[in-house]
């Protein structure tokens, strides 16, 4: 979609108040905006504090990370001799999230959950594992 297009035909005021809607529109919109309001000499002085403050709140936020499902780590463990256990245990390990306002990745999982996940996981591929050497040295036995 061709930005720079669109903040063009919008008036001052309509992008003087997007450029406050930090949290509506995506990196490149804001990007978008952000040019064509210093071409027109009235980019808001304050807009980048308050853009600042959001980044960082959400960073914080984001750090934390949030807790993985109850229900999922129980599927997981129950599905721990294949695939399902392996998949629910890299999500909650090593899934991530990206920033609205910024191109940083964070885990999406708070840090209990990841080590958990990676509990599941490499229990799930050592479990599997022995199933699948099981099967081929029966079969070579058979």
């Amino acid at each position: 979609m061709e930005f720079n297009k669109i903040v063009k035909e919008k008036s001052d005021s309509e992008l003087l108040s997007m450029i406050y809607e930090l949290d509506k529109w995506s990196p490149e919109m804001l990007s978008a905006i952000e040019k064509e309001l210093r071409s027109r000499n009235i980019f808001p002085n304050d807009i980048l504090e308050q853009n600042q403050k959001l980044i960082e709140q959400e960073r914080e936020e984001l750090s934390i990370g949030r807790e993985a499902s109850l229900v999922g780590f129980i599927i997981g463990w129950i599905g721990v001799f294949g695939l399902l256990g392996i998949i629910i245990g890299y999500n909650y390990a090593y899934d991530k999230i990206k920033s609205k306002y910024t191109d940083e990745l964070f885990f999406k999982y708070n840090e209990a959950s990841r080590k958990y996940g990676k509990y599941l996981m490499n229990t799930s591929l050592i479990l599997s594992a022995i199933v699948i050497l099981y099967k081929i040295f029966e079969y070579k036995n058979a």
